[in-house]
């Protein structure tokens, strides 16, 4: 579910990917792997904004459209 809102909302807007670089990671294939360890991503459905090398934002098995929306927004 995640991923579909993620879609509507990237369509949606078009900033969203003239601004933000989406990496998708499987965390089935990658969860031992530093991409995933050396950021703390504890399971699937995690989104993990990074902005200046940093993280900036997070959320955790959450579908809701505004929560997302809101992390998407926090990356302008």
């Amino acid at each position: 579910r995640q991923d579909r809102v993620l879609k509507k909302l990237r369509a949606s807007d078009p900033e969203y990917n003239k601004s933000i670089t989406f990496v998708l990671i499987d965390w089935d294939t990658f969860k031992g792997h530093d991409v995933t360890t050396s950021r703390n991503i504890p399971r699937r459905s995690t989104m993990v904004l990074i902005k200046g090398g940093k993280e900036a934002g997070r959320i955790v098995a959450k579908t809701s459209e505004s929560e997302i929306k809101a992390l998407l927004d926090s990356a302008f």
